[in-house]
């Protein structure tokens, strides 16, 4: 830094709009909560919306894929940003709450985090990591647009969460609706979330309640993927999960004599 200047000559993105742009990225974990409502509920999407076939017939799916769209234009820009960051100031890009990569060998000190193997970001962990470096993006030229470009995806993202919702049509292809739900990574809550859902739809997934979850872990039937960073909460494979659910049989609870 030259004499006579300080660190906020060096800003592309003010400080007013970086205290902006904080408060928006702390809008995001309620954010995806409901996109991830939206996207697995019958939503009113249009009559010509989007359908699947069906012999002859075509059917509404009951998946909003606009919400799931959004949550995906939501994960690419923020990911855009992190991207940036990391290739204008020479870093690599590390998740919040972890130290070193999954191959590290070395012992870890109490204060470090090994990454664990297949770790899959995601948009809260992207929100997160743009929280905690947001002085390196401030001063990352490009920043200039980063608060107004964030805010007008996000403005898409509740757009489609402020879809009303309609009664659920009866679709009996399955495979072209679960395909996509199967795909996701969620923690215990968002699955029971899910799984109401999809049970109005198909029977057989009623019963998939948090014990439910928990009873397949501790049995060994389902295995974690890894755990939230903030909240420590255990990420599931979701199709795993439903699969566990329909093959292992529920245990007969005892009657007391």
């Amino acid at each position: 830094m030259s004499v006579g200047t300080t660190e906020a000559d060096h800003f592309y993105l003010p400080r007013v709009d970086q205290k902006a742009l904080l408060d928006l990225l702390k809008k995001i974990p309620s954010l995806a909560e409901d996109l991830a409502v939206t996207t697995y509920r019958q939503d009113r999407i249009g009559k010509g919306g989007m359908k699947i076939a069906s012999g002859t017939d075509e059917q509404p799916l009951p998946f909003n894929l606009g919400a799931s769209n959004a949550v995906d234009l939501l994960f690419n820009e923020l990911a855009g940003w992190a991207r940036h960051v990391c290739d204008s100031r020479g870093i690599s890009y590390m998740p919040t709450g972890f130290t070193h990569d999954f191959d590290f060998v070395g012992p870890l000190r109490e204060s470090e985090n090994r990454l664990p193997y297949g770790y899959q970001e995601s948009v809260l962990g992207l929100a997160r990591w743009l929280r905690r470096n947001i002085i390196s993006l401030a001063m990352t030229e490009g920043a200039d647009t980063a608060y107004v470009d964030i805010s007008k995806v996000m403005n898409r993202c509740w757009a489609t969460v402020d879809i009303p919702a309609e009664d659920p049509v009866p679709v009996h292809e399955k495979d072209e609706v679960l395909e996509r739900v199967r795909a996701r990574m969620l923690h215990r809550a968002g699955i029971v979330q899910v799984a109401e859902l999809l049970a109005r739809q198909y029977p057989e997934y009623r019963g998939l309640t948090a014990n439910r979850v928990d009873a397949l872990r501790k049995g060994g039937h389902i295995v974690a993927k890894w755990c939230g960073v903030l909240s420590r909460a255990e990420v599931f494979l979701m199709g795993e999960v439903l699969d566990k659910h329909l093959d292992v049989p529920v245990r007969a609870r005892k009657v007391a004599a």
